[in-house]
């Protein structure tokens, strides 16, 4: 048995330990177990760090059971939430954890009206591509820049990460176009956001305690992933965070909408017991299934949880959800600019007035966050004097006028002043509300979905009081909780998840994942087109060998049974390519509904012999898509990586 990735625990009988107890390098904790007894002390572990000599003098009062080391526990948790529109940080001790789990300390950006525990996705880099500022910083500095015609070599990125859910063919050579169209690798932009949000982060713990020194395996990342994306995406968002400098042993990644269940949790409700105090979420009872939605400033994702008895959650239903967030808005709301003013007007207001554009969708999205149906009164948006002054040089004509025919009052401009009806600002909401309602209904109607009685809104975009009045009204039989602060629950439940990787037990599978292989050609079953002639022997190609399938239930600890596979002798490395797929039964890797994800290297070891298999089993690593690969006659684990962007 390969042992490189497990821990030894051995245990003693309870002679040896009494023998053994006053030796310092003997370490002892308290667990769950019952094992031998009468001959082994219940609920004694001790540690033998390579103490070999001690191991010899205890002979056979050694039981050694060999377990999963799973993720060490860290000094320190941090998480990083890059969201669409806003992004940051949040982190907590271990011993804070431990006395109270709700303990986590966030940054707080200030901005003109006030402070926030987030800042806009934005990041201003030099001519040289190094950091000049990030977030509201960023904006502003862009924007003084531009005041003097300044910013030409700088890059200016902003609302960026919808990019890679909507890129399909996803690689290392995929470029970000910035504000004003000139372009970067993704990679290297979302490795200076990371970047400059680790750094913040280490500074502002380093502030607390000028003495304290973190070591790198002292501290657990987490970075935040929208649930829908793809493991392309995702393994692209591992390798940024590597790049900026995080180790991929230290760091974890967590579905978006898990870590906002998982601090749902913890938070109180409005309610109390007889005693007065504070309770919980009810909808966390054991044999409860709730759905969380994260509305997202890009996404929305959704999935269903059920609650063991055991207090742990399992998912029900693989991720689902579409790029419905609050941006959609956005879109319809720079739709109705053009309207007003003209695609040639808006373009050009566009290219030469930049940084006014940013500050009117800042405008615009605390507007879509704050504004609440049922008010009469229009509401109003200051419009920079760049767009008026633009719209009266070019077009020559009355804008009142052209308001009144095409509005009739619904849409008005007084001075700086875009007057929307209530009526019109919400039909900004209806392509987005629709998207998510439909989706939601047709969730409900699922066989796995039954049961679920209460909807859990978080994300930022759920503070819109349309989008959560809208939700309500179309599921009057559903529970809706919207927790305080919901745009930060994603953030800190990150944090949560660093501490508590396990919480989750359970995940179904949102594709059918495989390897292409070669097999026998059988006559009247296989594809006469995929029949190929190698050596004499008739195979056939392009088979897809499933290892997991999409709606399956996989237990995180459960143990699987992998597959053979062929390596050469003399080789150093071997390559196998990885499929996923969206039907459960597909059977060849070209077809349709198939998309190659990338290879899966193997390090050939040198004393590989000729006709040596792989055993090769694809599993769910926390999040993430895992593997490993053992030769049955050696007994030797072979080193394995993936490689999806290649």
């Amino acid at each position: 048995m390969d042992t490189g990735n497990l821990k030894r625990i051995s245990i003693l009988t309870a002679a040896a330990v009494d023998h053994f107890e006053s030796i310092q390098t003997l370490r002892q904790s308290r667990v769950d177990l019952d094992i031998n007894p009468g001959r082994i002390r219940v609920g004694t572990l001790v540690f033998l760090p390579g103490e070999s000599r001690l191991e010899a003098e205890l002979g056979s009062q050694i039981k050694t059971l060999y377990v999963s080391s799973g993720p060490p526990t860290r000094l320190l948790v941090a998480a990083i939430d890059l969201g669409t529109t806003f992004s940051g940080y949040a982190f907590s001790f271990r011993h804070e954890y431990l006395s109270d789990r709700l303990r986590i300390s966030t940054n707080l950006w200030p901005h003109n009206n006030g402070m926030s525990m987030k800042a806009p996705t934005s990041i201003l880099l030099d001519p040289e591509g190094e950091v000049k500022a990030f977030g509201y910083e960023a904006i502003k500095t862009f924007g003084d820049l531009a005041e003097y015609n300044q910013h030409v070599d700088y890059f200016f990125f902003n609302k960026f990460k919808m990019n890679l859910y909507q890129q399909g063919g996803l690689s290392t050579d995929f470029k970000l176009h910035d504000i004003s169209g000139k372009t970067m690798l993704a990679v290297d932009v979302f490795t200076k956001v990371i970047w400059y949000l680790k750094q913040h982060l280490i500074n502002r713990v380093k502030s607390l305690d000028s003495r304290i020194q973190l070591a790198p395996e002292d501290v657990q990342w987490v970075v935040t992933v929208p649930a829908i994306w793809d493991d392309k995406a995702k393994f692209f968002m591992r390798k940024a965070a590597e790049k900026a400098g995080i180790e991929g042993r230290n760091l974890t990644l967590a579905l978006e909408p898990e870590a906002a269940s998982l601090y749902c949790r913890y938070i109180p409700t409005y309610r109390t017991d007889l005693q007065g105090n504070a309770q919980t979420f009810d909808i966390f009872r054991p044999n409860t299934k709730y759905m969380v939605v994260d509305l997202g400033g890009g996404t929305v994702d959704i999935t269903v949880h059920s609650v063991l008895e055991s207090g742990a959650l399992e998912e029900v239903h693989q991720p689902t959800g579409g790029y419905w967030g609050g941006s959609t808005v956005d879109n319809e709301f720079c739709a109705l600019l053009v309207c007003i003013f003209g695609t040639d007007v808006y373009q050009e207001f566009q290219e030469k007035f930049t940084a006014d554009v940013i500050d009117l969708f800042q405008e615009f999205d605390l507007k879509k966050r704050t504004f609440e149906p049922g008010k009469d009164a229009p509401l109003s948006i200051k419009l920079p004097a760049s767009l008026i002054e633009l719209y009266k040089m070019r077009s020559g004509e009355d804008i009142q006028e052209v308001l009144k025919n095409k509005f009739d009052q619904e849409i008005k401009i007084k001075r700086d002043k875009l007057q929307i009806s209530p009526q019109v600002f919400i039909r900004l909401f209806n392509k987005s509300i629709s998207s998510i309602v439909n989706h939601i209904q047709s969730l409900l109607e699922k066989n796995t979905v039954s049961g679920v009685s209460v909807l859990l809104l978080v994300g930022g975009y759920a503070e819109s009081h349309v989008v959560r009045d809208a939700i309500v009204s179309h599921f009057p039989n559903l529970q809706i909780i919207h927790p305080p602060e919901s745009s930060s629950t994603v953030l800190k439940g990150a944090v949560l998840f660093g501490h508590d990787p396990k919480a989750i037990v359970a995940r179904v599978c949102k594709y059918t994942y495989g390897i292409a292989m070669m097999v026998p050609y059988k006559e009247g079953v296989s594809d006469p087109s995929k029949k190929r002639v190698i050596n004499g022997e008739e195979i056939c190609d392009d088979v897809f060998d499933v290892h997991l399938r999409v709606g399956e239930q996989v237990s995180l600890s459960e143990n699987r049974t992998g597959k053979q596979y062929n390596v050469q002798s003399g080789q150093t490395h071997s390559l196998l390519e990885v499929y996923a797929s969206s039907v459960p039964n597909p059977k060849y890797v070209t077809e349709n509904w198939c998309t190659r994800l990338g290879s899966l290297v193997l390090e050939v070891p040198p004393n590989t012999q000729a006709n040596d298999k792989i055993v090769v089993l694809l599993y769910y690593s926390g999040t993430e898509l895992g593997v490993s690969a053992l030769n049955p006659r050696t007994k030797q684990e072979t080193k394995t990586y993936f490689d999806f962007l290649g």
